[in-house]
Parts: structure tokens; C-alpha cells; sequence
């Protein structure tokens, strides 16, 4: 689609071109606008679907709004497309912080753990599967429209900070914070952008392989496919913190969707 044309589709869905009540979130229709892979190897039998759907609902739980996303992959050519309900925790999905040391960490929610071959005590590999998302606005954007805590006051001498104290059920979002929001929109081009990663990670130790280490061979590398989504109708009149509890319905682990996109995939 063009995405001036999205754009303004998008912008009378989200109410810029009006006035009313908004509750910003990440619940929508979205349609795919490209998709690649690091190695054309790595593709699955089927593609990525056409069509995405998400349901964003959140609860306060202590000290943080757990936000979950209901991602619904739909399709007019299902034999060819993948077709299926996954669910996401949003702060895990973004997680963007990658390492291997002190503790070996990659980006996203890990979505399955094949088995680890050792050659010794520090002499091993695995292979895991991540999903990672980077969308706009952020969720730093998502936080400033709702807050996980009241005011900040001040600093004690210990070094801990004292904030105003907060109630979830009585809080409402301030009006420029949701306008925050709707600007970085419409910075975007009037739309959410949503880009999705299905990523094959490998963790290793070879520290101590030597020569009467022996690890099977596995030829497959760390490849990632990657899916940009564009929202073409957003729904954001229902407030995002009703209807948490309703949101797992008919859904599938994310990993036995996503394995028809990728290849290789083993140990399920």
C-alpha cells in the first residue's frame, strides 16, 4: 500500500482528523509492508501472513503495568501464509539488551531452546530462537502516558528515590502525554510501525574444547528474518487496561507458528 495513502487512513483511524477519547496502545490492523531473511536458507515452507491483528491489554501488578500483546496473523491463502493467535509480553518482546557476559543474553522474548551438545565442562553450543520487536512510538513512549509510579519528590540520603504514592484503579493519563503520543505518530507518517524479529541465536562456550573434545557439527549459523508492519486502523477507544483477563483466547506457543516461517528448527 502507499504508505501516503496509509498514512491517511491511519490518521482517521487514530481520530487526528477529529476529536473524541483516546486511549493510546498497540491495538490495530496492521498490513505487512516487507519482509527478508539474512539467508534465504533460513525460510520456512510458508510466509509471513499479509494480514496482523493486535490486542493490547495491560494490569498493574506491583510496581509495573504488565502489558500483553495478542498477535493474530490472518491470511486469504492460508496454505501459503501462516495463520494463528500467539501472545507476547511487551517489555520481554522489546527487551533490546544483548551480552555474554556475566550471563549470556539476547535480544527478546526466547521463544524455544534446543538441546545442548557438550564436548566437556566448557565445551558446548546450543541454538536458540527469539522473537524481538522494535515498534514506534517505543514502549518509553507507552510509559510516559502510563506511568508505573506517582511524582517524583526526592532523593533520600540513603540514594533511594521517593515518589508521590500511586493508585492504578484511580489513575487516569494526563491529556499531554497522550498527545506525546499521537505526535510521535504522526511523526511516523500518521501510523505504528512495527517491526517483528524471529532470530536463530547460538550460545557456545569453546573456552574448553580441546583435543579430545568432540562436539557433533551442526552447519546451521545465526540468521533472523525480519517483517515490517504498517497499522492501517487503530483501535483505541476501549481503554487498554480493561479486559486483560479475556486476552489469552485460542492461542498457540509462538514457536510452533513461527517454525512454519524458518527452517531448521529442532528438539520440539
Amino acid at each position: 500500500m502507499n504508505k501516503n495513502l496509509t498514512a491517511l487512513i491511519s490518521a482517521a483511524s487514530l481520530g487526528l482528523l477529529g476529536c473524541g477519547t483516546k486511549y493510546p496502545q498497540y491495538s490495530g490492523e496492521y498490513e505487512l509492508q516487507n519482509s527478508s531473511y539474512t539467508n534465504p536458507a533460513f525460510a520456512g515452507k510458508k510466509r509471513i501472513a499479509w494480514k496482523l491483528a493486535i490486542t493490547h491489554r495491560m494490569k498493574y501488578v506491583p510496581n509495573i503495568w504488565n502489558d500483553q500483546l495478542r498477535l493474530e496473523f490472518t491470511s486469504d491463502n492460508p496454505e501459503n501464509e501462516i495463520t494463528g493467535r500467539v501472545m507476547f509480553d511487551l517489555e520481554n518482546l522489546t527487551r533490546d539488551k544483548e551480552s555474554t557476559f556475566p550471563q549470556p543474553e539476547f535480544k527478546g522474548q526466547e521463544l524455544h531452546a534446543e538441546k545442548t551438545y557438550y564436548g566437556g565442562v566448557f565445551c558446548n553450543y546450543q541454538y536458540l530462537y527469539h522473537a524481538f520487536a522494535v515498534l514506534t512510538p517505543g514502549e518509553q513512549e507507552l510509559k510516559k502516558v502510563y506511568p508505573e509510579k506517582g511524582k517524583y519528590l526526592y532523593t533520600e540520603p540513603s540514594g533511594m528515590p521517593i515518589y508521590e504514592s500511586f493508585n492504578a484503579n484511580n489513575f487516569e493519563p494526563d491529556q499531554d502525554a497522550i498527545d506525546g503520543w499521537y505526535d510521535v505518530i504522526e511523526e511516523n507518517g500518521g501510523m505504528i510501525s512495527l517491526n517483528l524479529f524471529i532470530n536463530r541465536d547460538i550460545l557456545s562456550d569453546t573456552s574448553g574444547c580441546g583435543s579430545n573434545s568432540y562436539l557433533p557439527y551442526d552447519p546451521r549459523g545465526k540468521e533472523s528474518l525480519e517483517a515490517t508492519y504498517y497499522s492501517v486502523k487503530l483501535e483505541n477507544d476501549e481503554d487498554p487496561r480493561q479486559g486483560y483477563e479475556s486476552l489469552p483466547d485460542n492461542t498457540i506457543p509462538p514457536i510452533d507458528l513461527f517454525k512454519e516461517v524458518i527452517s531448521e528448527v529442532k528438539d520440539l
